[in-house]
């Protein structure tokens, strides 16, 4: 059985509307976001989205004020779905060269993780190299000729062929590659949160594209 996340991640908006202002933790539903608004005196969706605040790996306020609201308030509702283990190879992919700088590919990466696979504690070649040779049921059997194996040049080799990476927080593979294929990308009706002053700068937002 997956643990549950206990590892925090979070995002909210502020919301503005004159000289009102609120920050509304996401995921939000409709109800919510409507009572919200409503206490800023913005029911005609007469405010603005001010800014985020976010703690998630390697995301920046720049990156979630690219995208649309309702996007954003998606996305932390597939963050939410994620346990301990998923959240931190979400971790190492953003402190390897595979890091994410799209919304887009957090997403996709929510409905993926089955693809990645992540060993914590080993962040380098040697370590890897002794998590094979010094494990008693991988490869090689016998004290003495596992004593003759270069344990850093082994788990160099190892990395090679799987094209994994190290990261602080553990070697990282993945079984797709490093570019992963995107996903089904539509905004269930009930995050879907519309309505705001300089909505129309996304265009028709329901065909964004979130790999742009």
């Amino acid at each position: 059985m997956r643990i549950r996340r206990k590892i925090p991640m979070y995002i909210a908006v502020h919301l503005e509307c004159g000289d009102r202002r609120l920050w509304l933790p996401l995921p939000a539903r409709k109800d919510k976001f409507h009572e919200a608004i409503k206490s800023i005196g913005a029911e005609n969706g007469n405010f603005k989205i001010r800014e985020y605040n976010c703690r998630v790996p390697a995301m920046g306020r720049y990156m979630l004020m690219e995208v649309p609201l309702a996007l954003v308030n998606y996305l932390a509702s597939r963050l939410n779905k994620l346990d301990d283990y998923d959240t931190l190879m979400l971790c190492a992919i953003c402190d390897s060269e595979h890091y994410f700088d799209r919304v887009g590919q957090f997403i996709d990466y929510t409905f993926q993780t089955y693809s990645y696979s992540l060993k914590p504690g080993i962040t380098n070649e040697e370590a890897l190299g002794e998590y094979h040779i010094g494990h008693p049921k991988h490869y090689l059997a016998g004290v003495k000729l596992r004593q003759l194996i270069d344990r850093r040049e082994f788990g160099a080799k190892v990395a090679k062929h799987e094209n994994g990476v190290f990261t602080a927080h553990g070697y990282l593979t993945s079984s797709i590659g490093w570019n992963l294929p995107p996903q089904e990308r539509l905004v269930p009706p009930s995050l879907n949160l519309t309505g705001f002053l300089g909505e129309h700068l996304y265009g028709d937002w329901q065909e964004y594209d979130l790999s742009a």
